[in-house]
């Protein structure tokens, strides 16, 4: 029996095409911040995200949510400091009435996760999402 557990899971390593090492993909980093720029797989620690607002909601805007798309096409769900905490990258204030789908945004992202009241689930959080002129 041993002998036979053995070799069905060899054969699912090989049917894998594991080599029992796990593969670590190579970021492009941010020279501002020395940071994984737009990674297709989430880092362990921060990392940043320039793209595009894909979508967002507003409500409640003391924790206002968007999806970002990168160049690559993948998207994050991140969640962001209140409304009236995020500028443009001039410092001026947006303003909730002027945040519109396909603006430019740049981002120092983290993934946290949740307590038991969200299901442990994980999110991507920033406090400093900054709208790109």
């Amino acid at each position: 029996m041993r002998k036979f557990l053995l070799i069905v899971f060899v054969f699912f390593l090989a049917a894998c095409g594991s080599s029992g090492e796990a593969t670590q993909e190579e970021y492009t980093v941010d020279e501002a911040t020395g940071l994984p720029l737009n990674p297709e797989t989430i880092p362990e620690g921060d990392f940043v995200i320039e793209g595009t607002i894909s979508s967002m909601n507003l409500t409640p805007q003391s924790s206002p949510e968007f999806v970002l798309r990168v160049e690559s096409g993948r998207t994050y769900r991140v969640r962001a400091q209140p409304l009236p905490d995020i500028l443009y990258d001039d410092g001026e204030v947006v303003g909730v009435a002027n945040f519109t789908q396909g603006m430019q945004v740049r981002a120092v992202v983290s993934e946290i996760v949740g307590g038991p009241e969200t299901g442990n689930t994980t999110q991507l959080v920033t406090e400093n999402l900054m709208i790109v002129r």
